[in-house]
């Protein structure tokens, strides 16, 4: 099979992803996981939106810098700072920002690693345990990408996320949210556990920051979602 940005997984993980495919069943959190990996596999194989696999990672790219954008930070702006991304994915935000330090989470970290072997940043620290998240400090920016709602608690990943900012440091926080009355399908629903709206996300920010901005699309995905980003300082308190 080609594999243009890495190799396949191993065995036993595709078999993981056979027996999903053909209807096992399996703990929410589990099965969340595995759509998430399968999905990936498939755009190693065939490509992202109708492209080929070689042109995923400078569309990525131009996403996560047209995302970052938003905020009207310089690109630079943390050049000499300690950069974190929690909920990484193949190839996050992380990977396009310059830094002195760069540090990305994700419990699919090691399969991503396999699959985006070619392409992934050998100046990034990808952790994918509990145990290494608990160990690195905190960070000048805190970037967290259409994450939260593919977990299963998470209020409590949101915390997690923000204990890793250092005070006055900067975070980027964006989630794919849900309105009432837009419906989601059952395969969306797999692969996102935890469905949030607007008013929840930033309330969680506003509740811990006085220094919060953010933008919301007007009209929702093909999934019934709406793009909302939010950016800002770590203060002391709410305003």
């Amino acid at each position: 099979m080609r594999m243009p940005l890495g190799r396949d997984l191993d065995p036993a993980t595709l078999e993981r992803l056979e027996a999903l495919a053909k209807g096992a069943a399996g703990n929410a959190a589990e099965v969340a996981q595995l759509h998430e990996l399968a999905f990936w596999r498939w755009v190693c194989v065939h490509g992202y939106s109708g492209g080929k696999p070689e042109d995923f990672p400078a569309f990525q790219r131009q996403l996560m810098l047209g995302c970052y954008a938003h905020t009207r930070w310089p690109v630079d702006r943390f050049r000499e700072g300690r950069v974190f991304e929690f909920g990484c994915g193949p190839l996050g935000m992380v990977e396009s920002l310059p830094c002195r330090e760069a540090v990305a989470f994700d419990p699919l970290n090691v399969h991503y690693s396999t699959l985006f072997e070619n392409v992934r940043s050998p100046a990034i620290r990808y952790l994918s345990t509990a145990e290494e998240l608990a160990a690195i400090g905190e960070f000048d920016l805190g970037i967290c990408f259409n994450v939260l709602d593919h977990t299963q608690d998470a209020r409590a990943c949101f915390d997690v996320f923000w204990s890793k900012i250092r005070a006055g440091g900067s975070f980027i926080l964006q989630i794919n949210t849900v309105r009432e009355g837009f419906p989601r399908t059952a395969e969306h629903a797999r692969m996102h556990p935890s469905p949030l709206a607007e008013e929840a996300v930033l309330g969680w920010l506003r509740a811990a920051s006085a220094d919060v901005d953010n933008m919301v699309a007007d009209q929702p995905s093909a999934d019934n979602e709406f793009f909302l980003m939010a950016w800002g300082t770590k203060t002391s308190g709410p305003a």
